[in-house]
């Protein structure tokens, strides 16, 4: 029994393939296909999401001339995360302003919180220049950003 093993793990592949009956080949081919639609398919979306959350925890885009807010972030922090989420939402809504994470988990964050003295959960509102406009504590409503965010930076563009 054991030579026989050793007999059929010493055939190649191609050679085991080629005597297989000609639908079974199309079957696994057809198969093999799909399987690698799938997998480019989730690798692209991988790389996308990957390509997003570095950007969007690039706090070098503060002072390059666009007004960013900065939101001090610990992914641990359930407010946190609810914060993350009202603001995306509402800055949908005003292109000019570009939305950025200071993760307290790398020490980019941690720099930018000790810079300005803040705990998690705040946004800080930076005009074009860099300059701080506006420091935000706490959990904020939708309508408390629009209002905030439209005196500060103009009114909202609908999408």
């Amino acid at each position: 029994m054991k030579r026989r093993k050793q007999l059929a793990s010493n055939t190649s592949a191609l050679e085991r393939f080629t005597r297989l009956p000609v639908e079974r080949k199309r079957r696994l081919l057809l198969k093999s296909a799909v399987g690698l639609g799938v997998l480019g398919v989730a690798a692209g979306a991988i790389s996308a999401y990957d390509n997003q959350q570095r950007e969007l925890h690039d706090l070098t885009r503060v002072g390059s001339g666009t007004p960013v807010v900065v939101q001090i972030h610990d992914t641990t922090c359930p407010i946190c995360r609810s914060l993350k989420s009202v603001t995306a939402n509402v800055l949908k809504n005003h292109a000019q302003i570009q939305f950025r994470i200071a993760d307290l988990a790398t020490s980019e964050g941690q720099a930018l919180q000790q810079k300005y003295g803040v705990q998690k959960t705040t946004l800080l509102l930076f005009d074009a220049k860099g300059n701080l406009l506006d420091t935000v504590i706490g959990l904020q409503t939708r309508e408390e950003l629009e209002t905030l965010f439209s005196r500060h930076y103009g009114t909202a563009v609908q999408t």
